[in-house]
């Protein structure tokens, strides 16, 4: 099932995530449509309230870049991200690691072509369940670790344009007012706004 994601402007995204309890065939498929849904759009993070569900669960394909190498440890062994890719993340807790934070320019599938830099930490500790439920630790860097920052972020309600600081957010806030006025347009003409396709792969 094609999964439509949600826009700046709905509600669901500003709603904190309630615990994943049930660890079934039904969450083992909302992965799969989310995951459908993302890669349909050329995303590389979705959580689950981009679906319109208010629950702490989020999916992510992070490619392998040759000059942004990552690193992780899942459960105290050295992997490569690859191996582990998709990733499907119930329940996570984020921690950042001793680390210094770096500017990177983010984009997110509710805010269609609008970007803008966004300071996290660089290497993070992430505890999480899995389709199983069973619990994992994974420690990460590079643009995994922005990666699940921002979809944890999401869980929480918080979206990236409230971690820019404000001359940043200055220049993308007429895009971010012009999307959520189109947003409720949609909405109250009985519409649902939709995440233009990409045409080309980047």
């Amino acid at each position: 099932m094609t999964l439509r994601i949600t826009q700046y402007g709905e509600s669901v995204l500003h709603q904190k995530g309630e615990t994943v309890q049930s660890f079934d065939n039904e969450l083992i498929q909302l992965s799969k449509d989310m995951l459908e849904a993302m890669h349909k759009v050329q995303g590389i993070g979705l959580a689950a309230q981009q679906v319109g569900k208010a629950l702490r669960f989020c999916v992510m394909d992070v490619p392998d870049h040759p000059d942004y190498p990552m690193a992780c440890i899942l459960d105290g062994k050295p992997l490569s991200p690859s191996l582990i890719m998709p990733l499907s993340l119930a329940n996570p807790d984020v921690s950042a690691l001793p680390c210094n934070e770096y500017y990177y320019e983010e984009g997110c599938l509710s805010f269609p072509e609008i970007r803008g830099e966004v300071a996290r930490p660089e290497r993070i500790l992430v505890c999480y369940q899995d389709l199983d439920g069973i619990q994992h630790e994974l420690e990460c860097d590079g643009l995994l670790a922005r990666c699940i920052q921002h979809e944890a972020d999401h869980l929480d309600g918080i979206l990236f344009i409230e971690r820019m600081e404000k001359e940043v957010y200055a220049e993308i806030k007429s895009e971010v007012n012009a999307l959520k006025k189109a947003t409720l347009d949609c909405l109250r003409k009985g519409k649902l706004p939709e995440v233009p396709i990409p045409q080309t792969e980047e």
